[in-house]
């Protein structure tokens, strides 16, 4: 089991809202808005890398102009971002919420 590093606010995951978002495009995938500088967002890749979950990794260090994506969705800045295809988004997880949803996603 992997342990969450930091204590994250159990309520900090950001969930879609009624804000437009009708003019981004849903992923395929799970696609995560990230940097390897960042630890929360290596904690959520290491999550998915344990349960196998094929997923897209947007390196925002290496292009800082899909971190625009990332925020319509969010209205937030903050990383990590991880974007499902039914269009439900999570922002900062604990490893407890992001396991959550992907088991109601069944991966």
């Amino acid at each position: 089991m992997i342990s969450d590093d930091l204590a994250i606010d159990v309520f900090a995951a950001s969930r879609a809202t009624a804000r437009d978002t009708s003019s981004i495009a849903r992923p395929q995938q799970l696609t995560v808005y990230g940097a390897e500088w960042c630890r929360d967002c290596r904690r959520s890749k290491a999550v998915l890398d344990v349960r196998r979950v094929d997923y897209v990794y947007v390196d925002l260090a290496a292009h800082p102009t899909r971190a625009d994506e990332a925020e319509a969705l969010t209205g937030r800045k903050t990383i990590p971002v991880l974007v499902f295809p039914d269009g439900e988004h999570l922002v900062e997880p604990t490893n407890a919420e992001l396991c959550a949803k992907l088991d109601r996603a069944g991966l």
